[in-house]
């Protein structure tokens, strides 16, 4: 390799390249994978919400190692295990009399759902994460078809729900799944931070395809509160439930599968749900047609991951 070269991208003997076939071209690149300093972040003084998202941002963002100094804690009012069920007090409101998280069980509940990373050091005010083992494109391409499973999962789940008319047992475990698909979502994220997509051109249609998968599962995730809260759905939203858990199924099919005759159907299919929103929109309750508002998003997010799938292929 030209000693110039090797200079400018930092290249020393022993590492490896990456070799990609364009057309009668090879073309030859330093192997990606960022390495960030280790920082220090200070959330002294946040509340459990900001918290939670600055532990967020900094995995995503691929550093290997990072340091949080947060508040100690001395005014909780009852011990509360920690586990996936725990995530609700993050979105209760602050004020109420209910389990108070502290700073360090915040942190390790995200730790928790954090694929790859560890605490490997705590003290009363801070602690250090780390990344444990190596991360791998095939890693990623594992994660990603989970993420497509798990939100299939989920819109059955809630559609079976509806059918069955009286579920809500099985409705109250769906955030569980929503926790799965963003811990996958989260993963996914900061392997594209750390090493690109494997066509590295198409590393941020990649990062928009996550970010819309990601608003799909909250969608449902809201279908399924009202649900909880709601009346007995009529026959119609039976139909509506149908329509948009095919046409996910049917975008899982196109990403995976292009060709042309996949795209049209995803289309066609769009055009024919949007006319039965429009012939039962009147004859539904306030309730139902809340939900409605809900599916026709994901519905919109799914049209947007379509054009997005077109982008991947060229």
């Amino acid at each position: 390799m030209p000693k110039s070269w090797c200079k400018k991208h930092h290249v020393k003997a022993g590492e490896e390249l990456d070799f990609i076939e364009q057309g009668e071209s090879l073309v030859v690149s330093p192997e990606r994978n960022l390495t960030l300093p280790e920082i220090t972040i200070d959330v002294r003084g946040l509340t459990s919400k900001i918290i939670w998202r600055y532990v967020s941002s900094v995995y995503r963002a691929g550093y290997d190692e990072f340091k949080l100094v947060f508040d100690n804690l001395d005014n909780k009012q009852r011990y509360s295990a920690l586990s996936y069920n725990t995530l609700n007090f993050l979105y209760s409101d602050e004020k109420d009399k209910g389990p108070v998280l502290s700073p360090i069980e915040v942190i390790q509940l995200m730790v928790n759902r954090c694929i790859g990373v560890e605490i490997i050091d705590q003290k009363s005010k801070s602690c250090t994460i780390k990344e444990l083992g190596r991360t791998t494109p095939q890693e990623f391409d594992n994660a990603l078809r989970r993420i497509f499973l798990l939100l299939i999962s989920l819109a059955e789940e809630v559609s079976s729900s509806v059918k069955k008319g009286n579920a809500q047992e099985n409705l109250k475990s769906v955030h569980l799944i929503d926790t799965n698909i963003d811990r996958f979502i989260d993963f996914c994220i900061r392997v594209l931070n750390k090493k690109g997509y494997k066509d590295f051109r198409k590393t941020p249609t990649m990062h928009t395809i996550l970010f819309l998968l990601e608003l799909i599962g909250d969608e449902y995730k809201k279908i399924a509160i009202h649900l909880i809260e709601a009346k007995k759905m009529g026959s119609k939203m039976t139909e509506l439930f149908d329509i948009q858990e095919n046409q996910l199924k049917k975008y899982y099919k196109l990403f995976y599968k292009f060709n042309k005759e996949a795209c049209l159907d995803m289309y066609e299919f769009d055009i024919m749900g949007h006319t039965y929103n429009r012939e039962v929109y009147e004859s539904l309750s306030s309730d139902e047609k809340e939900i409605l508002h809900h599916l026709k998003k994901i519905g919109i997010y799914l049209m947007s991951l379509a054009e997005l799938r077109v982008d991947l292929e060229y």
